[in-house]
């Protein structure tokens, strides 16, 4: 194989991984804008953006605070029936706060996976249970996501 054809063929190697390589970061670029452009919708029509809840498909749901209580992936809480909630880590209460009464005795926590799993059980005044899964994701991504909807709730 003669020189200029393992210049090409470098040639080509290289312009191929710039390519890949362009099409991943334009690819992260426009999900940045979808993103921005979801949050600018809602803030637009009145609510509050309080956080970005992570799906297991990859995708995002978010977590609006309306006038009147609280909207996510098609789930809605009235501010008026909610009683209290606990945020949980792995099953394990971190945090809570009641209303009125009391709140029903937490289950024992799962045995430990691996992972963090954090979420927000919100307690209504009619008996039942909502949970707000807000992720298992690393570096305290999901700890500070459980945070603020935690926060936007008790508020």
């Amino acid at each position: 194989m003669s020189a200029w054809m393992i210049r090409a063929a470098a040639a080509v190697g290289f312009a191929g991984l710039v390519w890949v390589l362009f099409r991943f970061a334009m690819g992260l670029r426009w999900e940045m804008i979808s993103r921005e452009a979801a949050r600018r919708a809602q803030t637009a029509s009145g609510r509050r953006v309080v956080a970005e809840l992570p799906v297991r498909t990859g995708d995002f749901l978010l977590f609006l605070e309306t006038g009147s209580g609280f909207e996510w992936g098609g789930a809605a809480l009235e501010r008026t029936a909610i009683r209290g909630a606990r945020v949980l880590l792995n099953g394990g209460v971190l945090d809570a706060f009641c209303r009125e009464g009391a709140l029903p005795d937490p289950t024992p926590p799962d045995d430990f996976e691996g992972k963090e799993r954090w979420e927000v059980a919100v307690f209504l005044r009619d008996g039942s249970r909502t949970v707000i899964d807000c992720g298992g994701l690393r570096e305290g991504v999901s700890r500070e996501i459980a945070a603020k909807v935690f926060a936007a709730i008790r508020g």
